[in-house]
């Protein structure tokens, strides 16, 4: 191995092993953390491995049309709070917020847009996984750490809110950065994760419905790019590109409308069986998805979702009584020899189930035992 490899090698295994080791550190503000590891990290790569340009002609165009893009999907999210409605911003820009978030995830988006260049033009393979998987760890540190995350609902939230949207978007960013340079990722990055500290209000929108929009959107910008600035391929390579774009997309509806269903924030819902109280008809372990209660008629046995305790429950409806205009339902979980305890009003009832998933929720299950044993 020639000098210049060992201390390619070097790099790229250093700042993945760093950047790692950081998600396991409780601090305060995981973004400071991030940029103080990373500045030096990058003066480093900077220093010591050389960096080669890019043969692209088109940096210009890809840097317009990223720019614009971010724009339009800043201003198309908040114009979601015309359905979702509107907050005030808690963190809107001050002194404090623009040392503390803003300046931090600048240099969090900078640094590792320079690591990624000057790593992708070695035409290294090893060079380029390191330095995707460093990468997503930097983006992921940004917003969350591994340290804090003390049960399942946390782990679930930053997987599907920060560590898949993170993996999504680096595809595109590496796409980006090999093709073009940096600068085009640089200008998206910095628009799209940086303009909400710059409003006084800010829209509603879930966080599983904005997760989803971050992963469609660098999917959507890749196919783009690619029609508009890859060179014609042979026949047999432009229907394999055609394949991988159907296949792309159908991944796509696939990952967004389970998000939407786990985020249960629109007509249909989904939840995991993690008691055995339904044994029978639903059993644990099951997935049910319910369709959202909106004073739709309800009978005497039929199994519907409502809220217990700030949890909510599913069992079958055994009794329905009308009492002073007021109606009350008594449930009963199938396998449990008593009712439940009270009766439910419509304000406690959340859906109605629709169709049940057999077996589909135990890897759930099973990750929250394993963090519960934790």
């Amino acid at each position: 191995m020639t000098k210049d490899k060992r201390v390619l090698c070097s790099i790229y295994i250093l700042i993945f092993a760093v950047l790692f080791a950081a998600l396991f550190i409780g601090v305060k503000s995981s973004k400071i953390l991030t940029a103080c590891l990373l500045i030096p990290l990058t003066v480093a790569t900077c220093l010591l491995i050389k960096k080669r340009g890019s043969l692209s002609i088109n940096k210009k165009e890809v840097l317009l049309l990223s720019s614009v893009l971010a724009v339009i999907f800043a201003v198309l999210t908040q114009m979601t709070g015309i359905s979702f409605g509107f907050y005030k911003n808690p963190y809107f820009v001050s002194s404090n917020i623009f040392l503390t978030v803003i300046l931090p995830m600048a240099a969090i988006i900078i640094t590792t847009e320079i690591i990624r260049s000057v790593m992708l033009a070695q035409n290294d393979h090893f060079a380029s996984v390191f330095t995707f998987l460093s990468c997503v760890l930097a983006e992921v540190l940004a917003f969350s750490n591994i340290a804090g995350i003390k049960n399942l609902n946390l782990f679930m939230d930053m997987v599907g809110m920060t560590l898949f949207p993170a993996t999504i978007s680096n595809i595109y960013y590496h796409y980006v950065s090999r093709r073009f340079g940096m600068l085009p990722n640089i200008a998206f990055r910095l628009i799209t994760s940086l303009y909400t500290y710059f409003l006084p209000k800010v829209t509603a929108i879930p966080n599983a419905l904005f997760a989803c929009i971050k992963i469609f959107l660098p999917l959507v910008i890749l196919a783009l790019v690619s029609a508009l600035f890859e060179k014609k391929k042979k026949n047999a390579i432009q229907k394999g590109k055609k394949l991988s774009v159907v296949c792309m997309f159908v991944a796509m509806f696939i990952v967004i409308s389970v998000t939407m269903l786990i985020s249960c924030r629109f007509r249909f819902g989904a939840l995991v069986i993690a008691t055995e109280s339904m044994t029978g008809e639903i059993n644990k372990g099951d997935m049910i998805i319910y369709e959202r209660y909106e004073d739709q008629e309800i009978k005497e046995g039929q199994v519907i979702v409502f809220k217990e305790n700030d949890r909510k429950t599913i069992h079958r409806v055994v009794e329905i009584k009308n009492i002073g205009g007021e109606t009350r339902y008594y449930t009963k979980g199938d396998a449990n020899n008593d009712r439940d305890g009270g009766y439910r009003v419509d304000a406690d009832i959340v859906g109605l189930t629709d169709v049940k998933v057999a077996f589909v929720g135990y890897p759930t299950l099973w990750l929250r035992e394993l963090l519960s044993g934790s």
